[in-house]
């Protein structure tokens, strides 16, 4: 009876049965008392008959009496007929039973009783009673009467409540249409869609009450968007480079780290320095320098093939190419030559202001290490500080020293054990963090290895080569199987992570097992993690997803969090469960004001629309009060729970 509408509903059904049962009781007693009036009448008319017949030679003839009752009691609703003479001896009499067959239910005989009672006229001689005739009428006949009128009332009054209902419901609906706009309002804002409603199509009675629930909506709105808009300030401050508008080292360095963890390692990575800045500010001033570093970026970023640029330091860009290393050095080469024309121009001496050097990926492992964004940036360094005055806007391009042994043998064999399903999880559990240290665990973070019988192909080392989009939907689809078989084989409740890539958005396979999921409590919840750039990548299709895995009871979340500008829409339309902020930020956090204040506006937007903030790789247990303060509600690294690496693992049956 927590239901505004079942307690209307049943006060309105409530006081339609009362009026009902009252209006029923009041026709049938109605009826009754017509009904008795009349057996009265017909009865009392009859016994005058009979006194006329008797009399009707002048001189009472009660010894005809017996002749003239017999036909009137057999053709009249009479329970008895009685003529007696002067002295009160009955002269002729009838009886009927007080219960005929067939007449009307007992119940109602019973709860209804008709008493007309009995009626009588004198035989008059002159003056003198010479007898009297006493006629009771029969109920039987008119209970009949009575019942057919009951059911008949019943059947009719039955049907007016029954419309009278339906009529009912539907006004109740009609009239709780503005409490139900009022119920999609603040759904809408637990999914931060600040829709407010137009009073003017509000009762009176309603109007202050949505008037304040819009007041809320806006401040709200209000709130949420000048926090967005601190967040975006306070990355600007730590990640963007003020004067030129680029990612400066720590912003260019944690994309090219989110790059290389998606697989994405195609390219070249060039760094290009410029001369004599020192003497330019000394002789024409800050402006003349400030001037030619903007004008060298709009050129920079006028390039079609760079997908990633940034400032490291004063003198120093970077940029990172996608193309062919023919490609490549052409565009460096005409780049270098402009570049170099505006620093002539700003009063360089030098001929050749600019010099430049780039490297592959590949070129940034050494040693058979897998390449990282230190490594790549090491190698390009190497790479600018090969360039000498006689290559003039001619740039270095360095490639790999060694290509990595069997590097065509691997991507068979991880093609072939994604196909075959031969999936291995190491796990990590994530802990809540209060202010009194960790809690309870959050949920288990699973991390896929291919099994090749002999050793586990961990992630850093198969990825480059199941980043096709059919070999990552096959590896995805692989790991979510054999994450609910783990799930089924824990029981104990707990929400299993799966990360997968952004292939999964659009797989049709994927999508059709996602329309079938349902989720089973004893498994526990199962989060299906992206990185932030796979969604930001194909926002559209990441909403759909979400929408399409939260009505099947699965969950998103979201790591490498808040390395791009817009990753704030993402909460927003996703609603994920929860948000692992970018390695790089905390650390940074933990040892810059600045970077402190973006990552605790983050967070606090995260918690603020029920999102967990999760910080990862936290390695030093001292760190943890550290984080909590910027606003980390949950913890995973070696100082939380140490990662449990898989033992020999067999494939899937």
């Amino acid at each position: 009876m927590n239901s505004l509408r079942v307690r209307l509903l049943a006060a309105l059904l409530g006081v339609g049965l009362i009026a009902f049962v009252a209006a029923l009781a009041t026709a049938l007693w109605v009826s009754r008392d017509r009904i008795e009036a009349q057996m009265a009448s017909q009865a009392q008319s009859i016994a005058l008959s009979l006194t006329v017949a008797l009399t009707a030679g002048g001189e009472p003839a009660l010894q005809n009496a017996e002749s003239l009752v017999e036909p009137v009691f057999d053709q009249s609703y009479l329970r008895r007929i009685e003529v007696r003479d002067a002295g009160g001896k009955v002269i002729a009499s009838r009886h009927a039973p007080s219960r005929l067959p067939g007449g009307a239910p007992g119940w109602f005989v019973d709860l209804l009783p008709l008493a007309a009672g009995p009626q009588s006229a004198d035989v008059m001689h002159g003056w003198r009673i010479a007898g009297s005739v006493l006629v009771e009428p029969h109920p039987h006949w008119a209970q009949l009467q009575l019942w057919a009128v009951a059911e008949t009332l019943l059947l009719w009054m039955g049907g007016g409540l029954a419309a009278a209902g339906m009529l009912g419901l539907m006004a109740l609906r009609w009239g709780l249409r503005p409490l139900r706009r009022v119920q999609r309002s603040a759904v809408a804002a637990a999914s931060r869609r600040f829709v407010p409603i137009d009073e003017a199509r509000m009762p009176a009675e309603l109007q202050p009450l949505v008037s304040a629930f819009n007041r809320m909506l806006t401040a709200m709105s209000g709130a949420l968007e000048s926090e967005s808009g601190r967040a975006a300030q306070f990355r600007d401050q730590a990640l963007i480079d003020e004067l030129t508008g680029l990612p400066n080292r720590r912003g260019f360095r944690a994309a090219l780290e989110a790059r290389i963890e998606n697989g994405q390692r195609g390219g070249w990575l060039a760094l290009l320095r410029v001369e004599g800045l020192e003497e330019l500010n000394h002789l024409y001033g800050r402006g003349a320098v400030d001037d030619l570093l903007v004008e060298s970026t709009g050129f920079m970023k006028a390039i079609d093939t760079v997908s990633l640029g940034g400032r490291l330091e004063g003198a120093c860009f970077a940029l990172l190419f996608d193309g062919e290393e023919d490609e490549i050095r052409e565009v460096l080469t005409s780049l270098l030559a402009r570049l170099d024309s505006l620093a002539r121009a700003a009063g360089a001496g030098q001929a050749h202001a600019w010099r430049a050097g780039a490297a592959d990926c590949d070129g940034a492992g050494e040693g058979g290490h897998s390449a990282d964004a230190g490594r790549w940036l090491a190698a390009a360094d190497r790479a600018l500080h090969q360039w000498s005055a006689e290559r003039g806007a001619l740039p270095v391009l360095a490639h790999a020293r060694a290509a990595e042994a069997g590097a065509g043998d691997l991507r068979l064999q991880v093609r072939e054990l994604v196909s075959k399903g031969r999936i291995a999880f190491a796990s990590q559990a994530t802990c809540t963090l209060g202010a009194d240290g960790l809690g309870a665990p959050l949920h288990v973070e699973l991390r896929a290895a291919l099994d090749a019988g002999v050793r586990l192909i961990r992630a850093a080392e198969y990825i480059a080569y199941a980043s096709e989009a059919r070999v990552s939907a096959a590896l995805d689809s692989a790991c979510l199987m054999r994450a609910l078989e783990y799930a089924k084989t824990r029981r104990d409740g707990m929400a299993i992570v799966v990360n997968v890539s952004a292939a999964t958005l659009s797989d049709p396979d994927i999508l059709r097992w996602v329309r079938a999921y349902r989720q089973d409590a004893r498994s526990g919840r199962l989060i299906l993690e992206f990185q932030e750039a796979a969604l930001l990548g194909a926002p559209d299709a990441a909403e759909a997803f979400a929408q399409l895995a939260q009505s099947s009871g699965l969950a998103l979340g979201i790591k490498h969090f808040g390395l791009h500008a817009n990753a704030l829409s993402l909460l927003r339309r996703l609603r994920p469960e929860h948000v692992k902020l970018s390695v790089t930020l905390t650390r940074e956090a933990l040892q810059n004001p600045e970077s402190g204040a973006y990552v605790r506006s983050l967070a606090g937007i995260a918690s603020a629309l029920s999102i967990t903030p999760v910080a990862v790789a936290v390695e030093r247990p001292e760190a943890l009060t550290a984080l909590y303060a910027l606003g980390i509600r949950a913890a995973q690294g070696e100082a939380v729970v140490a990662e449990q690496l898989p033992g020999a693992a067999t494939a899937p049956r």
